[in-house]
């Protein structure tokens, strides 16, 4: 979520990053270790990293004695079977030889290891039933609670020591920490990191665990209050393998203890997230409200300081996701909310532009403010009569059109070639008709819609491209196409090969038209789909053509002429009649039914079968009598 902000890995479960600095005294036995590494000599790599970790111990150097372990882990995985089960537990033996800081760390690093082996193994906890006690060191027997039980009491006991941690800083831990630009204000202290590591996991959203009756939940209102009243307010529950509420009592260890900070950068980063995790699984009602007016009271508190920028983002979403709830003439109360997150982002943008929340305001800015363009208009409109177009828009003040006169050979031709070069070819084409519509816009950010006016076209196939730009440009703008029919042809399918032409406009039957059918056929040699020439037909006096029978599915389009005026859609139409009159057995079906769900070893299984066959179609079944 935190752009740009600081480290955060220094162990990755079972994986391994590797960590950029190391202390000069240990400089020549690392860079063995990486010369016997990329040798592949992995165990005597694994040996002389055990040299590093015992004169580590030795010399109470945290941070190499962290390394040294991590790096135990790696090579392990890869020599031992059973390792990432094994590691897991091997970790116990290098937290019973540390001494705080280093084993907070890395008790840290274990309930990382605990919690990726439950994120990769989840399914295999699945049913899996609880038991009374649960003192084996299998992990692949324990249940879903116990392993979450594990995982807390470590995060838990990474957080010992407080006040050691409270006083100690990053700096000796160089050699183990990847840090991020605002590393030092954001988790100034080894107990900020560690703490906010363990928060990671108690603010996830674990379903897997058993709910109580008692379960915690998050409805106290207090829970959005400002710092001073949060820290203090109290937040009791039986449920005591909350996760959720270990959350609530660390995060208010954390904010109690930035809360009189000369430079409140840390201490305005907790309370977002905060804010954000109670906003995310709070219960309590109004909880919108108190969750923008919660983030509007850090913005004045901290007006000056650049990491507000984030919590004033947070509050443009906010107005952003609640304008997405306003649909035209229904639900009007939300229109202009989008049009309040746009002018929030614009004066964060102005006063904090390369902040975090700077940035986030400028994508969420750019996603406002951009255009969209489309029209829909009835596939085919009858001869010389208007016709309208639906043009749904957003940002958009004025749409420029263009009717293009096109053919069928013409569309062939177009869609044969590269999409770069379509959109090219189609703003090339000569247009029959140009205009420009001022479209209704409320500066609301919303989509609209509006419906154009087209004049009355010849018989024929035609092209409308709506733009944005008066020139069809291709940079920054966009164009929109839709291909129509202009005819008084219609024809309805009815059955498997009966079909109706008619007038479009009135209905009636139109007796003599012309019917060509053009199959689609599969061309091996260029690897596309042709249209052949097929059989003709001539309608009869109640606009009825019947297709002759066929064995296989056919798939082919209508050309239909009825005196000077033509319909030759591009709709694939598609039948077969052989299962109607010649039914074709298809493979028999057995259906075995035993006399019991559940048998003991050694009883009988008494069963019945029966066959049943059915025709192509499906229309018709049968069963099989002494079928074998």
């Amino acid at each position: 979520m935190f752009l740009k902000k600081i480290l955060v890995i220094i162990f990755t479960g079972i994986s391994f990053t590797a960590m950029a600095q190391t202390n000069n005294n240990y400089l020549q036995n690392w860079k063995k270790v990486a010369a016997l590494e990329k040798k592949g000599l992995t165990k005597s790599a694994l040996a002389e990293v055990m040299i590093i970790y015992n004169l580590a111990l030795k010399a109470n150097n945290d941070a190499q004695e962290i390394k040294s372990s991590m790096y135990q882990i790696k090579y392990r995985n890869q020599v031992e079977e059973d390792s990432r089960e094994n590691n897991i537990f091997f970790v116990d033996t290098l937290i019973a030889k540390a001494k705080g800081p280093a084993k907070n760390i890395l008790q840290s690093m274990h309930a990382q290891m605990f919690w990726q082996y439950l994120q990769n193994n989840r399914y295999k906890f699945y049913d899996r039933t609880k038991l009374l006690e649960e003192k084996s060191k299998d992990i692949s027997t324990w249940s879903v609670d116990k392993i979450h039980s594990v995982i807390s009491k470590l995060y838990k006991a990474s957080l010992q020591n407080e006040n050691l941690l409270k006083i100690t800083t990053l700096d000796g831990f160089a050699p183990i920490i990847i840090k991020g630009e605002n590393t030092r204000q954001l988790r100034p202290t080894l107990f900020d990191f560690l703490a906010h590591r363990a928060l990671q996991y108690f603010t996830t959203d674990e379903n897997d665990l058993t709910k109580p009756a008692y379960q915690f939940k998050i409805n106290n209102p207090k829970a959005f209050a400002p710092a001073t009243e949060f820290v203090n307010t109290s937040f009791k529950t039986k449920d005591t393998a909350s996760l959720q509420h270990k959350a609530v009592l660390l995060l208010q260890d954390i904010i109690q203890f930035h809360l009189n900070d000369a430079k409140p950068d840390a201490l305005i980063d907790a309370e977002i997230i905060r804010l954000n995790f109670v906003n995310q699984y709070g219960e309590m009602e109004g909880k919108e409200k108190l969750y923008e007016a919660a983030l509007k009271n850090i913005e004045d508190k901290y007006a000056g300081n650049a990491a507000i920028a984030q919590a004033a983002y947070l509050r443009a979403r906010i107005y952003y996701d609640r304008g997405q709830q306003f649909v035209p003439f229904t639900k009007t109360e939300n229109q202009y909310e989008i049009k309040r997150a746009a002018a929030l982002c614009e004066a964060i943008i102005k006063k904090f532009p390369n902040s975090e929340g700077g940035i986030n305001c400028k994508n969420l800015l750019g996603s406002i403010i951009k255009p969209s363009l489309h029209i829909e208009t009835e596939k085919v409109n009858t001869v010389n009569d208007p016709f309208r177009t639906l043009v749904n828009y957003k940002n958009v003040p004025k749409v420029y059109f263009r009717i293009i006169k096109t053919s069928k050979e013409e569309i062939k031709k177009l869609d044969r070639r590269d999409y770069d070069k379509l959109w090219k070819e189609y703003t090339a084409l000569k247009s029959i008709k140009n205009w420009s519509v001022v479209l209704p816009d409320p500066q609301d950010y919303q989509s609209h819609a509006a419906e154009i006016k087209v004049d009355g076209l010849a018989n024929g196939i035609y092209f409308i491209l709506a733009s944005i730009d008066e020139n069809f440009s291709l940079e920054k703008n966009i164009i929109a196409k839709q291909t129509i029919y202009v005819s008084n042809i219609s024809y309805i399918h009815n059955n498997n090969n009966e079909y109706y032409v008619l007038n479009r406009d009135n209905g009636q039957p139109l007796a003599n038209t012309q019917v060509q059918i053009w199959e689609t056929k599969y061309n091996y040699q260029n690897s596309s789909n042709e249209e052949v020439k097929a059989e003709k037909y001539t309608t009869d006096k109640n606009g009825l053509f019947k297709m002759k029978d066929s064995k296989e599915y056919r798939n082919f389009l209508l050309q239909l002429k009825y005196n000077s005026d033509e319909l030759f859609l591009d709709d694939n139409e598609g039948y077969n009649t052989y299962d109607s009159y010649q039914p074709t057995p298809i493979k028999p079906q057995a259906f075995l039914f035993t006399d019991r769900s559940i048998y003991r070893p050694g009883q009988t299984v008494f069963f019945k079968g029966i066959v049943l066959q059915q025709n192509y179609g499906g229309k018709k079944t049968a069963v099989l009598p002494n079928y074998k």
